[in-house]
């Protein structure tokens, strides 16, 4: 579909206002300057990350359990108690200027013999300023919402080798902070052409296989899930009398499969494959893998690295194929019998993500993001504590001229991570 460049998009909605008695503060003049580009846009204000990078937050990247971890749910059979017990606290949080954005976590495990079940429950907290100084019909606000989510895990071997898992969760509440940036925005340019109120909400279900082919050292993993997702739609306005609205419900399926193995006493691996096929779109393609080595009696490397590709539906016009890349590292010193220290370094880059409600010209573009930081964790006889703090940095490439309206959400930023985590077993 043909779309409107943006001074026709201004000029539209002008005209469209004026006929309902309403106009720009500052009137036509000062309308057509903010449009040709005179009124200069401060370069100062940032954007922060999206879900693709902020992974803890969106379910599409949020890496398995690794190697340690899925080890330290394993059954301890040589406990006197019929039933083990485990509690899991988070919170965590990314700041900047004009962005703040935090996530807190309580799970809660049982175990009855061979029988796992855990409950979680999610609280994230946005609180964001809006600008699109380049739109002469939006003005500035700030926004604080909160999204909730619940979830729900259950494992049951079915025999010595093969064990079953099920999954469900639901969330009410934005996915992301970008996700709310965007809905405030066309709620408040398009309010009079009819913009839905929305309430963004999803659910997931997923199962999955574990196959111990190696006795203690050789594992194989088949899962599988389906997300349906309520969202705010995109909007453009493709006439004086039509307001074009994106999808509000997305339907996706995801294909894993994972190997995990002991390769040796002092190194253990984890590859991922996974395809995601989102309606309306191509499937994504991923590759995803980790190594943990003990480099020494004291001293542990834990590396991962993965690739993901999409190409473009047919009906997103100009649209090329999406790639992205990671690497991490985490080097960890056991300092004393119950103190540990680490530095970690994580890197990102992809080409541009696709709108997933509109084939228009507000979707991310191409972005390179670097993380780096220092933690400690101190591990108990039933308890352990971690603590990490760091920079965080995005690098945007430039917006398209379509997408002028969005370069205050796009642009490049320095962040601020943080981390606490409390786990105890009982």
């Amino acid at each position: 579909m043909h779309r409107l460049p943006i001074i026709g998009k201004i000029l539209m909605r002008m005209e469209r206002r004026f006929q309902r008695g309403l106009g720009p503060s500052g009137g036509m003049a000062a309308a057509l300057l903010t449009a040709g580009g005179l009124s200069a846009s401060p370069l100062d204000r940032e954007y922060p990350i999206r879900g693709e990078v902020a992974n803890a937050f969106q379910k599409s990247q949020t890496p398995p359990a690794s190697p340690e971890e899925s080890a330290l749910k394993e059954v301890d059979l040589a406990r006197e108690w019929d039933f083990d017990q485990n509690l899991n606290l988070s919170a965590e949080g990314l700041f900047t200027s004009d962005f703040q954005v935090t996530q807190y976590t309580l799970q809660y495990g049982h175990d009855y013999e061979a029988t796992q079940w855990d409950f979680g429950l999610t609280y994230d907290t946005y609180d964001i300023d809006i600008r699109s100084p380049e739109d002469p019909f939006f003005e500035e606000a700030s926004a604080k919402e909160d999204r909730k989510m619940v979830q729900l895990n259950l494992t049951q071997p079915l025999n010595n080798r093969l064990t079953w898992q099920g999954q469900t969760g639901y969330y009410d509440g934005f996915q992301n902070f970008r996700m709310l940036w965007l809905r405030d925005y066309y709620r408040q340019v398009y309010s009079i052409d009819g913009y839905p109120d929305v309430s963004p909400r999803g659910y997931q279900l997923g199962t999955q296989l574990r196959w111990e082919y190696l006795p203690a050292s050789g594992y194989l993993e088949a899962n599988f899930s389906y997300y349906k997702d309520w969202i705010a739609p995109s909007a453009e306005l493709v006439g004086p009398d039509s307001l074009e609205l994106g999808r509000g419900v997305i339907d996706s399926f995801a294909y894993r499969v994972a190997s995990e193995n002991v390769l040796s006493p002092r190194l253990r691996s984890l590859l991922e494959i996974q395809m995601t096929d989102t309606m309306a779109r191509e499937k994504r393609w991923g590759v995803q893998g980790s190594l943990n080595a003990a480099l020494g009696e004291s001293l542990v490397l834990r590396a991962q690295g993965g690739w993901v590709t999409e190409n473009p539906a047919s009906e997103v016009e100009g649209s090329k194929e999406f790639k992205a890349c990671f690497v991490g590292a985490t080097l960890e010193y056991n300092w004393t019998d119950a103190w540990l220290v680490n530095v970690f370094g994580r890197y990102y880059c992809d080409t541009g993500e696709f709108q997933n409600s509109l084939a228009a010209s507000n979707a991310p573009p191409g972005l390179k993001s670097y993380q780096v930081g220092l933690g400690t964790r101190w591990v108990g006889e039933k308890a352990s504590v971690k603590i990490t703090a760091g920079p965080y940095f995005t690098r945007y490439e430039a917006v398209d001229n379509d997408a002028d309206f969005f370069k205050d959400l796009y642009k490049s930023r320095d962040w601020a991570a943080v981390q606490f985590a409390f786990s105890m077993q009982f």
